[in-house]
């Protein structure tokens, strides 16, 4: 049995992580430059892009360098943040048993039990905090923070205001947070968010044609017994379009597959077994990924997609005037769908009056109707 390194697990740490090579060197220059730009980042891309499996890179290069490293989700950040500081997310105050106290010049006193208060720690007090922690930790303070749209604009902005402090008293802090393509304008759009509208912003596109290449050759030839030719890393490079989720399924269905097929120790990867991989792996990532996208689109952008599908030309483009001929309204009408769906990163514009899909094999999916679910399918075929 050979071992499989891919990992396909969807918003979790890969087992091999590969790409984004300028982003990790940037961050490791950022390190050490306290007076880097690129200490506050912000990481935007579709589902699969590999925006959490980059912060944990981050994570681990910052506790190699023994940095304080805290990573965050969306519920509850800021709480989570406080406790993850402190150790504790409220306060018990005292009140002196004995007060005194003094009238038009003739002192008094009175005399009690003492009157115990319990505090909760919030967001107010997230500054004080952080400065106070940054004091602590001599090597620095990395934050972390996934699927930032989820999170409250409010506690956002703490976080910047908080952060903003904590840099202009010098303090060695890092923030990199990660999030869907239309979080970025969202966030940079409020006021009490300056720290992150003067982040780096990454966006986390499809690998090139080479990287995708580099990445592939690597991982297999890590894998003992088991060899490789340049063909079949071509037709993988094809099958995955330079999507990183996509080369996961891919590497791990092929690799699964030849392990029940194969019992030697040595072993040439066939064509054969790659298409198998390549059906497997797209049906997996059809329902993992293209089915939740779709399925959390509203009605009116589902069909502009689906007519999008029926317009394409040879390369691949759209014109909106006949999406909205399809749709059988202006084009003006259509404006709404359509940018929706550019700043969820679905589709973009690279021309004037032209769109393209940015996600792969979803003009097939949509096109193919599979976005309905089976139960509805059957109900309407037996006409329920």
């Amino acid at each position: 049995m050979f071992s499989n390194p891919f990992s396909p697990i969807f918003g979790g740490k890969p087992d091999v992580f590969f790409g984004r090579e300028k982003i990790l060197a940037m961050f490791d220059h950022a390190m050490i430059d306290t007076g880097s730009d690129d200490r506050a980042l912000f990481l935007t891309g579709t589902r699969g892009s590999g925006k959490t499996a980059l912060l944990e890179q981050l994570s681990i290069r910052a506790k190699a360098q023994k940095r304080k490293v805290v990573d965050l989700g969306p519920d509850n950040t800021i709480a989570q943040l406080i406790y993850a500081l402190t150790g504790y997310d409220e306060v018990t105050k005292t009140i002196n048993p004995q007060a005194s106290f003094s009238v038009l010049g003739v002192g008094g006193g009175v005399s009690g039990k003492s009157v115990s208060k319990t505090e909760h720690i919030g967001r107010e007090d997230l500054q004080t905090v952080l400065l106070e922690a940054c004091s602590n930790y001599k090597k620095g303070l990395l934050v972390t923070v996934d699927e930032i749209q989820k999170v409250p604009i409010e506690d956002i902005s703490s976080l910047c205001n908080a952060f903003q402090m904590a840099s202009r008293k010098g303090c060695d802090i890092m923030l990199a947070v990660a999030g869907l393509p239309y979080a970025y304008s969202a966030v940079i759009r409020h006021e009490g968010c300056t720290y992150l509208r003067r982040a780096t912003h990454e966006e986390l596109g499809l690998f090139t044609w080479e990287e995708t290449a580099d990445a592939f050759h690597k991982i297999f030839s890590e894998i003992k017994g088991l060899s490789v030719s340049q063909n079949i890393i071509e037709e993988l490079n094809q099958a995955s379009y330079g999507h990183p989720y996509l080369m996961q399924l891919l590497g791990y269905h092929l690799i699964l597959h030849i392990n029940d097929r194969v019992t030697d120790k040595k072993h040439s990867i066939t064509d054969d077994e790659v298409q198998t991989a390549i059906t497997n792996a797209k049906f997996a990532y059809e329902q993992r990924a293209l089915k939740p996208l779709v399925d959390e689109l509203p009605n009116s952008e589902k069909e502009y997609l689906v007519k999008m599908s029926e317009c394409l030309n040879s390369d691949r483009l759209a014109n909106g005037s006949d999406i909205a001929r399809k749709l059988g309204v202006t084009i003006t009408r259509i404006s709404k769908q359509r940018a929706y769906l550019i700043d969820h990163g679905i589709i973009a514009s690279p021309e004037h009056g032209k769109v393209m899909f940015c996600v792969p094999y979803l003009a097939d999916y949509v096109k193919r109707g599979e976005h309905v679910s089976d139960a509805i399918t059957v109900a309407r075929k037996r006409k329920v």
